[in-house]
């Protein structure tokens, strides 16, 4: 018998439908679910801001303080690309990886995608710019990972934490993976002093239980970057 149901007996003393006041708003509060129940302990909603201005984001996204804890020659020769491979840059931005890739790697294709049209004109221009025949900048929409051909590798670089419903946007990706392809992803731990807003950033053990319920396993976990973790994971076989 619950509490309430005790008290309840007790409504012939006037001084008890205080106490039964009380025990429903005990009950009602066990009742509600607890805050952030999204996906463990993270909510399934990105953190939304625009990025539509490429050129002021150029000067935060490029800087060149930025490769002293991004290391993006490292990441890269971790991502052990393969000379003829296939690879999306999901939140490409203004190119800082996608544009690297496709300068080390000219047989490769490079699809440097963003859902910012100021950012995939920016990706344009720098492509024409650099003459990277190679690096194609696409728009994708929000919500799922069109990508204009299957890929060999998926890169999301300080993303993941924008997405929504995480766990089907993921599921969908996997139509979109050749045979034996991985997802990397990287984003800002809880003690970065650069990234988003702490209520806004997923743990590592999040994003691999949010890959796990999508349909995906683990490959690596990389210890390279100071302020971020390095995952790569791989689609689970049907």
């Amino acid at each position: 018998m619950t509490l309430q149901a005790v008290l309840v007996k007790k409504l012939r003393n006037p001084n008890s439908i205080i106490l039964v006041s009380i025990a429903t708003l005990l009950n009602s509060a066990q009742a509600q679910p607890p805050a952030n129940s999204g996906c463990a302990h993270h909510p399934k909603q990105g953190y939304h801001r625009s990025f539509e201005d490429a050129k002021k984001w150029a000067k935060k996204f490029d800087d060149p303080s930025r490769d002293k804890w991004q290391k993006p020659e490292d990441v890269i020769t971790a991502l052990k690309i393969g000379s003829t491979d296939k690879i999306a840059d999901i939140g490409a931005g203004t190119g800082y990886f996608s544009l690297r890739i496709a300068r080390a790697y000219p047989a490769a294709t490079v699809y440097a995608a963003d859902v910012e049209p100021g950012m995939v004109e920016y990706l344009k221009n720098q492509t024409a710019e650099k003459s990277l025949p190679n690096h194609k900048p696409i728009k994708i929409p929000a919500d799922r990972p069109s990508l204009p051909a299957r890929v060999n590798l998926v890169l999301i670089v300080d993303t993941y934490h924008h997405i929504d419903n995480r766990t089907s946007y993921f599921q969908a990706l996997r139509k979109k993976l050749l045979p034996d392809a991985r997802v990397a992803i990287i984003d800002f731990t809880a003690e970065s002093p650069e990234g988003p807003p702490p209520e806004h950033r997923i743990s590592k053990a999040d994003v691999q239980d949010e890959m796990r319920m999508a349909g995906y396993s683990i490959d690596q976990d990389i210890s390279l970057l100071p302020y971020q973790y390095f995952l790569t994971f791989r689609p689970l076989k049907d």
